[in-house]
């Protein structure tokens, strides 16, 4: 898909019909638009993703989700419809998207779809535009193309992870595949249910126990995944209001002061963590080194009494001894006549010779010992070293924490009532995530003793099944679909690892490039994506740095679509070219990394439209972007009030003028204005 032309008519902050063309040239694959917070930027992107798919961001990105109709063109116009409607190039053909919003009824119409032919506009012979559409960006695909930059950092973090491989799944189009084995694994639970019914009460009772823990699991994993919803929703909070009373002037210096600390105990965390799991594995790795410690006191008193010393093993004895007597000239160099005292000690040496087998076993046996020995006293080092580690990295974690506690307590009690309130609100996030993450711990133990029960029902079930002849038939479906569906698992798994592989490559390739601390991305099989020293120690990161991974996780996923785009999959959708919109890509960037992003992005999809403010587009990111834009506009809000006091804010492109807002207007709301020249 290559978007072309974008018009929205009373759509949200947007009066009358607005348009936009985006660039289509290959080289100028960036399309620039700027302006002021508050004015349109995420409404123009929510445009986009609705006119294509009906979907409209979360209330917390966008609020009043169902008032979609400009409200002057409702009071001036008698307006009470909202459009979009977007030109696209998909496989050499021009087509038009349009979809409508009725505010009376607050109802959203049936997505429309017709061909441009010699510039007239012609009824599409596809049947079900929103399935068209779906085909040339699968719906699962959307979220990938069609964001919100500030939210990039979503994809960080343990509740992050699950986002990310949402996303490689969907970059990946498994949706068709995943239905698949759902079919398969209902089939699975059907015919084992034939086979209980066909073997008698015991089976059919103990079939329906197995339905109940599955009732049971179900439900607990549901609730693990609203959890895991809660927990993101949680953290976004949290890095909203961050960003709040960051930017809030009296505040600035306490919260940097935190964000500090929290990175802090997050390495320490990380650490102790690490900690707890050698204490686990402590008596694993030792426990037959320990218990075996009187067995080795025992032992060695009796290979004691077992006469080694100075003995010769056998065969080795008779040659070593004839070859010395026969050059009269003794190991240590000193020469001996034959008949001498010297002579004689050393021939008797054959007298006092162990035998072979028995030298070898206690020589075997003494190192054997002595190795469980030293491993045992070895056990206890350890212990002991990882127990006071554990007690410096707890005392360390308490003590931030406590500092965590004064900067929280002096924000809730600043004189400033948004201040203290914004601090209230944040603490009550980190009680609820905290809260939540809580129960999902209960609960995954909670699957984890479900799975058990299962798996100790299922095996009882199929000892009874076995023994009847009516059941076997149902058996071997049932085995077939197991074995159908394990071998669909492991495609899908296969599959996913090579996007993971690739992704996090691209991840690390410009991590290297264009992240100042020198660290290496790790997304593991789990899906989070790390930085590591050199010593594969997580790295603490900053907001920023959390911005521009999500960032250049976005590009590196958009370009590993574009390069599946021609592939033939048996089971997965193909790959697609899409464009890459994004809104406020370089909020929380610093100027070094506003300008890699800018350089980065235009590299990894076929088309880029930024949306950003007019700060954002800072002289690093408008140096990197350079030749690259080839379109350009400027957001303007009209205001029907007096300007008054307020400071007129004005945009100077290549030499000329352009009003951000405009005072004592005609109209109220936001226009886009095309940058030429």
């Amino acid at each position: 898909m290559i978007l072309e032309f974008i018009r929205i008519k009373n759509w949200r902050s947007f009066y009358g019909e607005n348009d936009l063309w985006v660039s289509t040239d290959p080289l100028k694959n960036v399309t620039l638009i700027r302006a002021e917070n508050g004015v349109g930027k995420t409404s123009l992107l929510a445009a986009i993703n609705w006119c294509f798919f009906g979907i409209l961001p979360s209330e917390n990105e966008f609020e009043n989700p169902t008032k979609l109709v400009n409200e002057f063109s409702i009071e001036a116009d008698g307006a009470s419809k909202a459009q979009v409607q977007i030109d696209f190039i998909h496989d050499g053909r021009t087509y038009r998207a349009s979809r409508t919003y009725d505010q009376r009824t607050e109802t959203t119409n049936p997505l429309a779809l017709s061909e441009i032919l010699d510039g007239g506009e012609v009824p599409t012979s596809k049947a079900r535009p929103d399935r068209f559409i779906n085909s040339v960006i699968p719906r699962e695909m959307a979220p990938h193309f069609f964001f919100y930059g500030e939210a990039t950092s979503r994809y960080t973090g343990s509740s992050g992870a699950k986002k990310f491989g949402e996303a490689v799944k969907g970059i990946l189009g498994s949706t068709v595949a995943r239905m698949a084995l759902g079919d398969l694994q209902k089939a699975f639970r059907d015919y084992n249910k034939q086979a209980a019914d066909n073997t008698g009460s015991q089976a059919q009772d103990i079939e329906s126990q197995i339905v109940t823990v599955d009732g049971r699991i179900a439900s607990a994993e549901e609730q693990l995944g609203k959890l895991e919803t809660e927990i993101s929703a949680a953290d976004s909070r949290i890095e909203r209001l961050n960003q709040e009373l960051a930017g809030a002037e009296p505040t600035k210096k306490a919260q940097k002061i935190r964000a500090g600390l929290e990175a802090q105990i997050k390495l320490k965390e990380t650490h102790k963590s690490k900690a707890e799991d050698r204490s686990q594995k402590w008596f694993q790795r030792y426990s037959t080194a320990i218990l075996a410690e009187e067995l080795v006191r025992e032992a060695n008193k009796v290979i004691s009494q077992e006469d080694t010393r100075g003995k010769l093993p056998a065969p080795y004895d008779q040659k070593f001894v004839d070859e010395i007597l026969e050059d009269e000239n003794c190991i240590c160099g000193r020469p001996f006549e034959k008949g001498s005292i010297e002579f004689e000690k050393i021939k008797s040496l054959l007298d006092t010779a162990g035998d072979q087998a028995v030298m070898s076993r206690v020589m075997s046996t003494t190192s054997a010992l002595g190795n469980l020995s030293a491993k045992a006293e070895n056990a206890w080092v350890d212990y002991e070293r990882n127990n006071e580690e554990l007690k410096t990295l707890t005392g360390e974690v308490a003590r931030l924490d406590s500092d965590l506690l004064e900067i929280s307590k002096e924000l809730s009690e600043n004189p400033l009532t948004d201040i203290s309130e914004k601090e209230a609100a944040r603490s009550r996030a980190i009680t609820q995530k905290r809260q939540a993450e809580a129960r999902t711990i209960e609960l995954k133990t909670a699957i984890n003793s479900y799975e058990t029960q299962k798996n100790n029902l299922k095996l009882q079930l199929n000892q009874l099944t076995e023994k009847s002849e009516a059941a076997r038939r149902y058996v071997k479906r049932a085995q077939l679909s197991a074995a159908l569906t394990n071998r669909l698992e492991e495609r899908l798994k296969r599959e996913e690892e090579n996007a993971r592989s690739a992704i996090e490559r691209e991840i690390d390739e410009i991590v290297q490039k264009f992240m100042r601390k020198p660290a290496k991305v790790s997304l593991d099989r789990n899906y989070q994506l790390l930085l590591l020293d050199e010593r594969q120690t997580e790295v603490a990161k900053s907001t920023g740095e959390n911005q521009l991974l999500g960032l250049a996780f976005t590009g590196a996923i958009a370009k590993y679509a574009k390069e599946r785009e021609n592939d033939n999959d048996d089971i997965l959708l193909p790959g697609t070219v899409a464009p890459l919109v994004v809104d406020s890509p370089f909020g929380h960037l610093d100027p070094l990394y506003r300008g890699s992003v800018a350089e980065f992005l235009p590299k990894l999809a076929s088309q880029v439209i930024l949306l950003v403010s007019t700060s954002q587009a800072s002289d690093a990111v408008m140096a990197s972007l350079g030749k690259k834009i080839g379109s350009e506009y400027v957001l303007t809000r009209h205001n029907r009030s007096e300007q008054k006091n307020k400071v007129s804010e004005t945009l100077e492109i290549r030499g000329k003028s352009y009003d951000l807002t405009k005072y004592n207007s005609e109209i109220e709301g936001t226009c886009i204005v095309e940058v030429t020249g």
